[in-house]
């Protein structure tokens, strides 16, 4: 049940359609599995970063780089702990089941963290104090 039909695999691996969202790609084709330019995209390196957030008065975020000793010198201040959830969609935290009741949880007891995936221009703008 759910596998990929033999001909989409054919075409796949022919180079005739994307890899990951199946989009015709344009021609001359070439062997081997591609990508459409909108999944390159996607799939461009990005930096791991961990968000701790945690409760005061309000909402206080700060950032670790991947190694979690270095800290990225932006800070951000939420007065709703629905920004954190909204946070963690822009950077690219898997927002399913799991990671929701982390954050939740989180927020009940007062601290929490979660890994975001940010892109260059994200990372950059976290960097700048």
């Amino acid at each position: 049940m759910g596998g990929e039909r033999s001909s989409t695999t054919r075409m796949r691996l022919a180079g005739k359609i994307c890899g990951i969202c199946k989009a015709y790609l344009p021609e001359p084709v070439t062997q081997g599995e591609k990508y459409c330019a909108h999944c390159l995209a996607d799939r461009r390196p990005s930096h791991r970063v961990y968000m701790n957030y945690m409760v005061r008065e309000s909402w206080h975020c700060s950032f670790l780089e991947e190694d979690l000793k270095t800290s990225l010198p932006k800070k951000l201040t939420f007065q709703s702990h629905a920004k954190i959830f909204e946070l963690a969609e822009r950077g690219g935290c898997a927002l399913n089941l799991e990671a929701r009741q982390a954050i939740e949880h989180g927020i009940e007891i007062g601290r929490g963290g979660i890994w975001l995936q940010l892109t260059e221009e994200q990372y950059q703008k976290l960097k700048r104090p």
